[in-house]
């Protein structure tokens, strides 16, 4: 799907729900909570993914997320909950949330920024 057509997307995924119903006014605070709550989460996504040797990040317009391998092949996917049937597609095997490598991995290099841990 390209990014013009994730734009009019507007069912919206419970990871985000929070943010979308505690919107008041109308004066961007809520945009720009809503694409750094997105940011924080991709971070912490991405740390997880990186095990595997894939990455995740946000779109540029913050309506999709992008899920690639090292050699190029990416998907786009609406929502978290999308993230991990992408992500198996792209390493072509089944991933496991709970494998003790990710677990010590993620134990051992501290979260950046502030992350608070995966």
């Amino acid at each position: 799907m390209c990014v013009l057509c994730g734009a009019f997307i507007t069912e919206v995924h419970w990871t985000e729900r929070r943010l979308l119903a505690s919107r008041v006014g109308g004066d961007g605070m809520d945009e720009m909570e809503r694409r750094r709550e997105r940011l924080r989460r991709a971070k912490i996504v991405n740390r997880v993914l990186a095990h595997d040797g894939l990455s995740f990040h946000d779109d540029w317009s913050a309506t999709t997320y992008v899920v690639a391998d090292r050699k190029g092949a990416s998907e786009l996917v609406q929502s978290l909950g999308q993230l991990w049937a992408a992500a198996e597609r792209l390493t072509g095997r089944p991933l496991d949330p709970l494998d003790l490598a990710l677990i010590e991995s993620l134990e051992r290099d501290p979260a950046p920024d502030g992350d608070g841990g995966a």
